[in-house]
């Protein structure tokens, strides 16, 4: 029965995680919008590696998590700075181009972009890493939960993330064909604005707190 919370409790903070609607989930949106559901795994399998990269320093490394916390304010500039510069980056060409939706054809290449897309989208926001590393700490603290425990749990957690990306890459890829090159740069440009929002809270919530 524990077992069983302990998955189950994962499952749902995995959906909750996954549903916050940031940068990784409007360029899944995007993405797969532009060039089908197969962008959308390869940025959701980007942003799974990234997350059990940042679980295992959260589980593994506390001298990491001490430096994360002594240079917070820095690292959160510089990923603000570079959301921000994708941001604006996104709305000037925001307007789909004619070719768009052929560049998974182009094989590996596309594939590796995608992924890194995601990976990179996780790596630049660092409130994600301190989101795991404040969930494996409550978990100790309020719930004594074992190293075994939390294994299962973040196991769960990945798995019900990665789930909900697919399906949000799948549902939208489905309803392309009822998205017009005006709604699709609307899209871009939503999107842009969210990286910027977030870029710029990033900067700005440790310069003025």
């Amino acid at each position: 029965m524990h077992l069983f919370n302990v998955v189950w409790e994962g499952l749902l903070t995995g959906i909750a995680l996954s549903l916050m609607l940031g940068t990784v989930f409007f360029a899944l949106l995007r993405n797969s919008l532009q060039y089908g559901h197969q962008s959308g795994l390869y940025i959701a399998t980007g942003v799974i590696v990234c997350d059990v990269i940042f679980i295992s320093l959260a589980l593994l490394s506390e001298g990491f998590a001490i430096f994360l916390k002594t240079y917070q304010t820095s690292i959160s500039i510089v990923g603000g700075i570079a959301l921000v510069a994708m941001g604006i980056l996104l709305v000037m060409k925001a307007a789909p181009k004619k070719t768009e939706g052929q560049l998974m054809g182009n094989g590996k290449k596309s594939a590796w972009l995608f992924f890194m897309n995601g990976f990179l989208l996780n790596l630049l926001n660092p409130v994600n890493f301190f989101s795991w590393l404040a969930i494996s700490t409550m978990l100790t603290i309020r719930f004594n939960y074992t190293i075994n425990d939390k294994a299962y749990f973040f196991l769960a957690s990945l798995c019900s993330i990665f789930l909900v990306e697919i399906l949000v890459a799948f549902g939208a890829s489905k309803v392309k064909q009822w998205i017009t090159p005006f709604v699709l740069k609307r899209i871009n440009q939503i999107s842009g604005l969210i990286f910027i929002g977030i870029g710029i809270k990033l900067t700005l919530v440790f310069i003025w707190p």
